[in-house]
């Protein structure tokens, strides 16, 4: 009966010891206490992750990688951008005037150059800021709503310029 005892016990603790960890405990647990930051060193160097491991946790998280639908989206915003750049001084020099009192004050007080400065650094960061949270639902509306959005107001520069080619 002793020795039922005995083999037992060992049973138990061969199976309730925990496995030996090859990393540190402590730095593990202080790594995910910390939120997940947006910019990191893969961010600019390169990274490995398109999304989360789980499913469930793929919602709001943060990418290292990103793929080709999204460098097309991001390029053609930058197109886009540049366009309506293009087609706002254009009509602007044929006698057209700046709706946006903001897009305004820079060009009377900066002039073109300052106007489409301020244009696609405004447009890059946004779209920057889009780009490392796409994980996220308001930031792939938000994408959706600028690319579909500077579509559109391309269609209407394309309109007017009938007008201004008469």
């Amino acid at each position: 009966m002793g020795e039922r005892q005995t083999g037992e016990s060992e049973a138990m603790t061969t199976t309730t010891a925990a496995p030996a960890l090859p990393m540190d405990r402590n730095r593990v647990l202080r790594d995910r206490r910390r939120p997940q930051r947006v910019v990191n060193r893969y961010t600019i160097f390169g990274g490995r992750r398109r999304q989360a491991r789980r499913s469930h946790e793929r919602a709001g998280s943060i990418p290292d990688t990103h793929g080709l639908v999204l460098f097309v989206a991001v390029v053609g915003i930058a197109v886009l951008n540049i366009l309506d750049a293009f087609y706002t001084v254009l009509f602007l020099s044929h006698g057209g005037t700046e709706m946006n009192p903001f897009v305004d004050w820079i060009l009377v007080n900066g002039g073109v150059w300052w106007f489409v400065f301020a244009k696609s650094v405004g447009i890059g960061v946004c779209v920057a800021f889009l780009t490392l949270t796409k994980n996220f639902l308001a930031s792939r509306i938000g994408l959706a709503v600028v690319f579909f959005g500077y579509a559109a107001l391309l269609c209407w520069h394309l309109h007017l310029l009938d007008y201004v080619s008469e």
